[in-house]
């Protein structure tokens, strides 16, 4: 088991030394503006559906590795399961991103963790249920992606794909948790520079 430990670690550090060796500057701030695919899994009973949308995410390089991330979005669905629900939910995440710049490519990590206001036009609970419900939920994003540098100021973003979390409070005392998918592509503005 120790000699698997050695192995393992010993490969980690070669890698990050070739990695250093042809890194690019690393950008002070960088802010991306993506398109959003989200796969809802509402559990509890209910089908799962899509959902589209946006957001942005401003991230401060503390330094080459370490990141904190500021992620703001939100997405729509009208029709769900047959059903005009006209769901909407705008997310606001922040935490950590772990970078692995090397020349052109920078992948990442994070786990960022906030909130979650979702709405909806129809609410089968209310004496009339076209009446809505709004509320807030706890959120949270594990996941990763890449950046593309075009040059130093300008970045695309292939993909980010992140296991999407949300705690959901139905009317009642029933919590549970929402396991979705978020997918999303986008453009980086790099600005300064290490």
């Amino acid at each position: 088991m120790k000699l698997r430990v050695l192995l393992f670690a010993s490969v980690f550090a070669s890698a990050s030394v070739a990695f250093a060796q042809e890194s690019a500057p690393t950008p002070k701030a960088e802010v991306g503006l993506n398109y959003s695919f989200t796969r809802v899994n509402p559990g509890n009973g209910f089908g799962s559906y899509n959902a589209n949308g946006g957001f942005g995410d401003v991230e401060y390089n503390l330094n080459k590795t370490i990141g904190v991330v500021a992620d703001l979005g939100a997405n729509y669905a009208g029709t769900v399961n047959g059903l005009n629900l006209n769901n909407t939910s705008f997310e606001y995440l922040f935490g950590p991103r772990v970078n692995f710049r090397h020349s052109r490519f920078n992948p990442y990590f994070q786990a960022l963790f906030g909130g979650q206001r979702f709405s909806n036009g129809w609410n089968p609970t209310a004496v009339d249920p076209r009446l809505g419900v709004s509320q807030n939920n706890f959120a949270m994003a594990f996941g990763g992606g890449l950046n593309v540098s075009l040059n130093d100021h300008w970045a695309v973003r292939p993909f980010q794909v992140d296991y999407f979390a949300t705690q959901i409070s139905p009317p009642g005392n029933l919590n549970y948790l929402q396991n979705n998918l978020r997918y999303s592509a986008g453009v980086v503005f790099r600005f300064g520079s290490k």
